[in-house]
């Protein structure tokens, strides 16, 4: 009896580890590969690209059935992202993440993708449009690039309160990628944030040739000697301001009373211009978390049927001398000391 029992017992094992066996062999089958094409406008130039090809690593890392293919123009070129799309789609993407840069110009390739069954997530820049009209893709994972605008303003506003700047007479936001419609937002949150105070902004396109772009800033300073604050919309163009501004003897430094320059994004050329003085503030946008959440989010609509919220916000987060060492010591991480150090740019 004993030994009938025994026996019971080892077949009963011997089923449920068969049973364990078939399982896992059934889930292996289920967990299908697929390639995710990340069509973007920010590139080998762009500091911040690192904090996207980071997180794009550390997801492969954790689903490692999926490939993320990261491609990105040398220049700014809404044409040759255009282009990219349509080869992603060819090439027979999974899904797609992409910067909304000209809604118009991209919609006809993105809602060819959607047609066919590809996912779209709209990253870092979304299409501003209405709900009729906008592009019908699964969700946008960015910051708000008008709010940018408006709370970069309000520091602004808050240090002349402070006494840390003189009073904003005039606002100049040189412009580097004309028609780039996150840039324009950004621009718009900030002329915004000046009616509170009655001062006025302008626009100004510079183009992405350093050269070019200072010949017309130190042209533009000649004609509107009153502009007192300027607001780039990029990282690496503060360099440029603040050397024009410094020529032109503006007095640009912070502690100077002068010209007050402040820019956008968690680059180390930002974070070091606010540690040495010259610039009064940036932002942070969750450039990791716009690189690693737009995958994982098509990995689980694919691989479960989830669907993502409309919209997920990742910032902005406004930078200045109050948290600006903490932030060092993240991007820092990020980007190693070397490549760090390499990107300040000052």
């Amino acid at each position: 009896m004993k030994k009938q029992k025994l026996m019971i017992g080892i077949l009963i094992i011997m089923v449920l580890m068969v049973g364990l066996i078939v399982t896992q062999s059934g889930f292996a089958a289920e967990a299908e590969k697929y390639t995710f094409y990340f069509v973007s406008h920010i590139g080998p130039a762009d500091a911040n690209m690192k904090w996207l090809t980071t997180a794009i690593e550390d997801f492969q890392k954790r689903y490692p059935e999926v490939e993320v293919r990261y491609i990105a123009t040398e220049t700014f070129s809404i044409k040759q992202q255009v282009e990219d799309i349509d080869i992603a789609i060819a090439a027979g993407a999974d899904g797609l993440i992409v910067p909304i840069t000209d809604a118009t110009a991209l919609e006809g390739s993105l809602r060819k993708a959607i047609e066919q069954g590809i996912p779209v997530i709209a990253v870092n820049i979304p299409d501003f449009r209405p709900s009729p009209e906008k592009i019908p893709y699964l969700t946008y994972i960015g910051g708000d690039e008008y709010l940018v605008g408006v709370k970069l303003g309000q520091n602004v506003i808050q240090a002349w309160k402070d006494g840390r700047i003189p009073k904003p007479t005039g606002v100049v936001v040189p412009i580097h990628h004309v028609g780039h419609v996150g840039l324009e937002w950004r621009a718009q949150g900030m002329v915004d944030a000046m009616k509170e105070i009655g001062v006025p902004v302008e626009k100004l396109a510079i183009g992405d040739e350093p050269t070019k772009a200072k010949e017309i800033m130190t042209a533009y300073f000649s004609v509107h000697p009153e502009d007192n604050v300027i607001f780039c919309v990029a990282a690496w163009t503060a360099p440029w301001a603040y050397e024009v501004a410094s020529q032109l003897n503006l007095y640009p430094d912070v502690d100077t009373k002068g010209v007050t320059i402040l820019c956008v994004d968690a680059s180390p050329v930002a974070l070091e211009g606010i540690i040495q003085g010259k610039l009064l503030a940036t932002h942070s946008q969750g450039f990791y978390l716009q690189g690693y959440l737009p995958a994982e989010w098509l990995y689980f609509y694919l691989r479960f049927g989830y669907t993502p919220p409309p919209e997920i916000i990742t910032g902005p987060i406004v930078i200045d001398k109050t948290n600006v060492e903490q932030w060092e010591k993240g991007v820092m991480e990020v980007f190693g000391e070397k490549t760090y150090n390499e990107l300040v740019l000052w």
